[in-house]
């Protein structure tokens, strides 16, 4: 998640009518030390406003690590159903759809774990490097093609906004020469782990070109339907 995008999400949830007791499921949080020192901002900016306001914040992921609260797969049937249990008003999805072989079907299942009149507010890279994790089908969506993974939902906001390169990503924490000369030293050797350098290679073309994200607040009416997740 960019700082950019952390900072947009909260400012729209900020305008969301939540009072203190909702819960919020994270999906696809990875762990507590990913949002508190790989990628601060996301704690910062996303999560610690929600807490100071009350609301409740589960995070959701395949992998059992400190962090999350709820480890499982939302394909899974067993587990959406322990996610409805919440009654969620709020749920997140940050970059994480282009990471999966269908995700119409992941957006239909998110659909189902929200409340009628909840929201849902779901990112993905639109102009980004290829990046496996531990596959990238480099879906791409337009804020117009997301929406319609939401038929019937109200748009409350949706952007794609622009957010940095790859030559800022090199200069953060002012040492660019060094982030650079490591990054040629992983281009100098592309039979040594060849996914990571093909991804390692992909990010040159982003030395000036900006990275796009895509961001979409959608709202839930009553007796809203998606494939399988109708309620």
């Amino acid at each position: 998640m960019r700082p950019e995008e952390a900072a947009r999400m909260a400012a729209w949830i900020s305008s969301l009518p939540l009072e203190a007791g909702a819960v919020c499921l994270n999906i696809g949080s990875s762990t507590e030390r990913f949002r508190t020192h790989s990628q601060p901002h996301i704690d910062q900016q996303l999560f610690a406003p929600l807490r100071s306001a009350g609301v409740r914040v589960i995070h959701c992921d395949l992998q059992d690590d400190p962090g999350v609260d709820l480890v499982g797969d939302v394909f899974d049937p067993a587990y959406r159903e322990r996610l409805r249990a919440f009654n969620a008003e709020l749920l997140i999805c940050s970059n994480l759809l282009e990471h999966l072989t269908d995700p119409q079907a992941f957006a239909s299942a998110c659909a189902g774990l929200v409340e009628p009149g909840g929201f849902v507010l779901i990112t993905v890279p639109s102009n980004y490097p290829f990046h496996p994790d531990p596959i990238d089908t480099m879906f791409r969506p337009t804020p117009g093609e997301l929406a319609e993974m939401f038929p019937g939902w109200e748009i409350i906001e949706a952007e794609e906004m622009t957010c940095g390169n790859f030559r800022e990503d090199l200069a953060r924490g002012g040492m660019f020469w060094r982030n650079a000369g490591r990054h040629l030293t992983r281009l100098a050797a592309p039979f040594y782990r060849p996914r990571y350098w093909l991804s390692c290679a992909h990010r040159m073309l982003w030395l000036f070109r900006r990275y796009r994200v895509t961001l979409l607040l959608v709202r839930k009416p009553a007796g809203a339907c998606l494939g399988e997740a109708c309620r």
